[in-house]
């Protein structure tokens, strides 16, 4: 495996090869919503810039459509596919960033 690939092993994630995108014909070594959730960490940097920041609670609502993907999908209810698993994990991960950011920005506050 790749080395660049190989850090991704600390992702806790339950790396199905169902669930997985292939990469040459290998399966990336975390799912297709754990690949959505860190690529919306990358948000991150845009999010210092917002002004007035985003507050905490809408990162929260940004979970609501991965937690309903999981779950009903979990419960037997429907099938998902990696599709619609990595737009809900972007979502999810671009919802931790404003989380992360309202956190950041609140220490700073209470800190000044």
């Amino acid at each position: 495996m790749n080395r660049w690939l190989h850090r991704l092993m600390i992702v806790p994630c339950h790396r199905k090869p169902e669930r997985c995108f292939n990469m040459g014909g290998q399966p990336l070594p975390i799912c297709a919503r754990c690949t959505g959730i860190l690529l919306g960490y990358f948000f991150i940097p845009a999010m210092l810039l917002i002004t007035p920041p985003l507050p905490w609670a809408v990162g929260m609502l940004a979970q609501l459509p991965m937690l309903i993907d999981g779950g009903t999908q979990s419960l037997g209810l429907r099938l998902s596919n990696n599709g619609v698993r990595v737009v809900t994990g972007l979502l999810s991960g671009w919802g931790l960033s404003v989380i992360v950011v309202a956190g950041a920005r609140g220490l700073v506050e209470l800190i000044k």
